[in-house]
Order: C-alpha cells, then sequence, then structure tokens
C-alpha cells in the first residue's frame, strides 16, 4: 500500500530572503511623492543614496547653533555675490536630496525660480545625536557631489570641523577647531569668523531637550 507523507509543518525561517533589498528612489520620484501628498507637510524627511531618511526634531542648543551661524553669515555676505539657505532643499543628483542645516549658494534667491545654483561652495550641518551619520553618510553625499567645503558644528565636543577637498565619496582634508580658533570662509578667505560665534554660549549649550 502506498503510503502518502503527511504535509511539512510551515516554516519557522524568519529569515529574509538575500534577494530582498530595501527600496531606493530617485530625486524625480522624491518630489512627486511631495507633489502627490504621500509626503506630507509635517513629514520632515530628506533623500540621502536613494533613502528616504527621516530627520529628527531640533532642541535648543541645535536651533541656537543654526541662528549663530546663519546671522553671522548674513553679515558676511551682504551685497556679495553668495546667499544663505536655511534648513531647505537642495537638490543635488539623482538620488541625494539633503536638507542641510545651512547651504551658502551662489547668486540670489530668484535665480532659483530658474535652476538650482551652479556652485554651492560650503554646506554646514549642525551635529548632536547625529554626529556619526553626518561625519559618513552625509559627509559622503556631499564629497560626491564635489561640494568643495563641509562643516560640521559638533555640539558634544564644541568644535568646528572642517571638510575640504573631495574625492569621489570622501574628503581628503579634515580640521577641528575650538571655540578660541577664527575661521576664514573657503570661498573668499578675506572674509573670517570666530568659531565661538557659531557655537551655543556654554550656558545653552548645557541644556538637553532632545533631538538633534
Amino acid at each position: 500500500m502506498t503510503r502518502i507523507a503527511p504535509p511539512s509543518p510551515p516554516s519557522t525561517d524568519t529569515t529574509a530572503p538575500s534577494a530582498v533589498r530595501p527600496r531606493r528612489f530617485t530625486q524625480e520620484e522624491y518630489f512627486r511623492m511631495i507633489d502627490s501628498g504621500v509626503l506630507g507637510p509635517t513629514d520632515r524627511t530628506e533623500l540621502i543614496n536613494g533613502y528616504l531618511v527621516e530627520m529628527t526634531a531640533q532642541n535648543a542648543p541645535h536651533r541656537a547653533a543654526v541662528g549663530k551661524v546663519d546671522q553671522q553669515f548674513q553679515k558676511r555676505l551682504d551685497e556679495r555675490a553668495y546667499w544663505v539657505q536655511t534648513q531647505a532643499t537642495l537638490p543635488l543628483d539623482c538620488r541625494n536630496v539633503p536638507e542641510p542645516d545651512i547651504a551658502i549658494l551662489e547668486g540670489a534667491p530668484d535665480d532659483l525660480l530658474n535652476q538650482e545654483p551652479d556652485e554651492v561652495p560650503l554646506v554646514i550641518e549642525v551635529s548632536d545625536t547625529t554626529l556619526a551619520y553626518d561625519r559618513t553618510e552625509r559627509c559622503a553625499c556631499y564629497a560626491s557631489n564635489d561640494v568643495p567645503a563641509y562643516w560640521i558644528i559638533n555640539l558634544q565636543n564644541h568644535t568646528l570641523e572642517c571638510y575640504r577637498r573631495p574625492a569621489a565619496d570622501e574628503y581628503r582634508e579634515r580640521r577641528t577647531l575650538d571655540r578660541t580658533d577664527t575661521v576664514r570662509l573657503p570661498f573668499n578667505d578675506t572674509l573670517s569668523i570666530d568659531v565661538g560665534a557659531l557655537l551655543p554660549s556654554p550656558s545653552e549649550a548645557g541644556k538637553d531637550t532632545g533631538g538633534d
């Protein structure tokens, strides 16, 4: 007599198939999601290397540093060939649409109505809990798009990290300055800023309300 084997029990292996990969998006798809409402006004995201990245909330030291950086550059770039874009979208390539804290752009704001700027001479991120990410993924994003200079306002160590000379997806030069140092603007070496003027005051930096 032929014996029929009982059915095999369902597999308990929960390991994802090796062929499964996260979905990467293009700049065009990203903006289409925004225009269609898939990503709404309350969705704080950016596109890094094709992946949607959720941006963290900003604590008081982070907001203070962004405000101070903005003030310092507004003073120095008045009536010059550059302007300050604060916490706004910066389309770079097909897979990267970051939203840096500060971007120094060539030309004037109205130029954006016609096309993206030909030159982005400096990008600045204010970093606390995202420091490791800003030193790796975001750094690679800016270097691979030939942004000549990238600064990180390091709120953990109260320093300024200056990256220059992009090559492929990294910067070949890095300097770390403290609040007693002075830094020259990478796109105009006749202009300089005291690093201490970019950092929150020690009393403000000591507050921790959570976030970036």
